[in-house]
């Protein structure tokens, strides 16, 4: 019976994903994303990153924060672009190393993993982006954040992922933060009810947990 009851958990979970990359095809949801995803780069190429900035690179959970406001006096850029992925990231990775930052706050993968790639390729890929911007940036330090919740079939992979991602960070010279504790549910698998709306993207609320989380990090 409780093989039956993983079975159809799966076979629901693997439908839903379907019909919704379905309906999302169907509505031309991929090419308005890939247009955002050009504009948001245009974007970054026109007003580059100055010296002594704070960056925040990243996906789409990166581009729903008001860094600004949330640390305010404080010279941050905010170069989160919905979509991406730790490969994206590596591709326009110079727009942010030409600027010289002072810091680089990173936090990138789970569309890697909706996506399908493996654990190990996102961790070479966050290793080979920490190592790039100290060739490129030798005076910005870097900080790596742990991926956030996900429910359903990318529960395990978000917690290989980021048992592997700590140490890599730590061996490239990054400093390691996880965040992911700070957002998980009481079942310890989905993001709380009250920071997301749609179990990944987040609420004010969760952002004001993300920022006191980055603050001595930020000001240190």
């Amino acid at each position: 019976m409780k093989r039956i009851l993983i079975w159809l958990s799966v076979s629901l979970n693997v439908a839903t994903f379907v019909g919704v990359w379905a309906v999302y095809s169907a509505t031309n949801g991929f090419a308005f994303n890939a247009m955002q995803q050009e504009r948001l780069r245009s974007f970054y190429e026109t007003f580059l990153v100055e010296p002594g900035d704070i960056v925040f690179l990243g996906d789409s959970i990166t581009e729903g924060g008001a860094w600004e406001e949330m640390f305010p006096g404080v010279p941050t850029k905010n170069r989160g672009i919905g979509g991406d992925t730790s490969q994206g990231v590596l591709h326009r990775l110079d727009t942010v190393t030409v600027g010289r930052p002072a810091k680089v706050f990173l936090e990138i993968g789970t569309n890697d993993l909706s996506a399908f790639v493996s654990a190990e390729d996102i961790a070479a890929n966050v290793g080979q982006i920490i190592d790039t911007i100290h060739a490129d940036s030798p005076g910005t330090k870097v900080y790596v954040q742990s991926v956030l919740p996900r429910d359903g079939f990318l529960t395990d992979d978000v917690q290989q992922l980021n048992q592997m991602l700590g140490p890599i960070v730590s061996a490239h010279g990054a400093r390691w933060i996880d965040i992911f504790s700070l957002f998980v549910g009481p079942q310890g698998d989905s993001i709380r009810d009250d920071y997301a709306n749609d179990r990944l993207h987040l609420m004010g609320p969760a952002y004001v947990v993300w920022r006191d989380a980055l603050d001595p990090y930020v000001r240190e």
